[in-house]
């Protein structure tokens, strides 16, 4: 199983704890854990729960977040036992994707009447609007559990409430290419006394 986490910062806030600490506790259990670092799919930004575009990062803001969270993840997994996690970044396998390959192996598998009607999608068009560069989030973070699917034998996405779409898109795409069942699971954000 996996979980993706975006590096737009070089820390991570108190939320992280709870998808790290169900890992943790899938890791324990014997299952093989990934932590995906979202290289690629930060440099785009997941419109999830946002009035307006992310900033941009750059490549090397990127890295060095990506350099800095790697140090705090000891606390919740195990990168050193028999059943280690491990941390995979998406940009290794979106590096020189050809754009017209991608959209004919993974856009071709996506409605996107059936996307914009996604409460994230749906709520920034009628917050003023979403570019075809956000609209894409969708598509990689797919993609990303196809990859893993394929490559790692991941069966299962988990995720905060927040990601549902995000993890369904990725479920589906699955099987409409054809592979083996794959599953999504999604948590309570954590927030605070008022919700």
């Amino acid at each position: 199983l996996y979980e993706g986490t975006d590096p737009t910062m070089d820390s991570l806030h108190i939320g992280h704890c709870v998808p790290f600490c169900i890992l943790r506790r899938f890791q324990k259990a014997g299952h093989k854990v990934y932590l995906l670092m979202g290289g690629a799919t930060a440099s785009v930004g997941d419109p999830s729960g946002k009035t307006e575009m992310r900033k941009l990062l750059s490549k090397q803001e990127l890295a060095n977040n990506i350099a800095q969270i790697k140090k705090s993840l000891s606390i919740f997994l195990d990168f050193e036992g028999e059943n280690k996690a491990e941390i995979v970044n998406n940009d290794d396998w979106f590096k020189g994707y050809d754009y017209v390959d991608f959209m004919r192996e993974v856009g071709v598998h996506f409605n996107v009447n059936k996307m914009i009607s996604n409460e994230i999608y749906a709520n920034r068009l009628k917050e003023g609007g979403l570019t075809f560069f956000e609209m894409g989030y969708m598509l990689l973070q797919s993609y990303d559990f196809l990859y893993l699917h394929d490559k790692y034998n991941c069966k299962l996405q988990i995720g905060g409430n927040d990601q549902w779409s995000n993890i369904i898109g990725g479920v589906e795409l699955i099987r409409k290419v054809g592979a083996e069942d794959s599953f999504g699971m999604t948590f309570k954000l954590l927030t605070n006394k008022d919700g």
